[in-house]
C-alpha cells in the first residue's frame, strides 16, 4: 500500500498539523461518519445517516439498520477491517453510541472507535 500524508486543524489553534499512517486513517474514518448522505456533490450516496436514528424507536430493525452502516462507513475504506461491533442505543437520552473494535491493515494493528449521536446533532468520536 503506498503512502498517504495529510493534514488536519482539528484540535489545533493556529496552526495545521501533518498526519500521515493509522493517525490519518483514524482521522479519515471520523470525517466519512460525520459528512451526511448527499453533501459531498460528487458522490451523493457517500457519507453516514447515523445522525438520523437518533429519534428512531428503538426496535432491531433500527439496530440492524445501525449495524449496516457502520459496516458500510467502515468498508468504504481499505486501511480498515472491523473484528467486533457493540451498538448501543440509549433512549432515554436520545443518542446512539457505537463502539467498534478495528484493525488497522497495513500494520494490524488493533484500535478501537467510539462515536456518539446525541438530540443536539453534536457529534462526538474519538479512538
Amino acid at each position: 500500500m503506498s503512502n498517504i500524508f495529510g493534514y488536519t486543524t482539528i484540535g489545533e489553534s493556529y496552526t495545521s498539523k501533518n498526519l500521515s499512517g493509522l493517525e490519518l486513517a483514524k482521522q479519515d474514518l471520523i470525517n466519512h461518519f460525520h459528512i451526511r448522505k448527499g453533501e459531498k456533490w460528487t458522490d451523493p450516496t457517500f457519507g453516514c445517516d447515523l445522525p438520523l436514528y437518533v429519534f428512531e424507536p428503538l426496535d432491531q430493525s433500527t439496530q440492524d439498520d445501525i449495524n449496516q452502516e457502520v459496516y458500510r462507513v467502515i468498508s468504504y475504506d481499505p486501511r480498515f477491517e472491523v473484528v467486533d461491533t457493540n451498538i448501543r442505543v440509549v433512549q432515554e437520552a436520545h443518542s446512539v453510541t457505537v463502539n467498534v473494535k478495528l484493525n488497522y491493515l497495513p500494520t494490524t494493528t488493533a484500535t478501537d472507535l467510539q462515536i456518539k449521536f446525541d438530540r443536539e446533532f453534536i457529534e462526538n468520536a474519538e479512538f
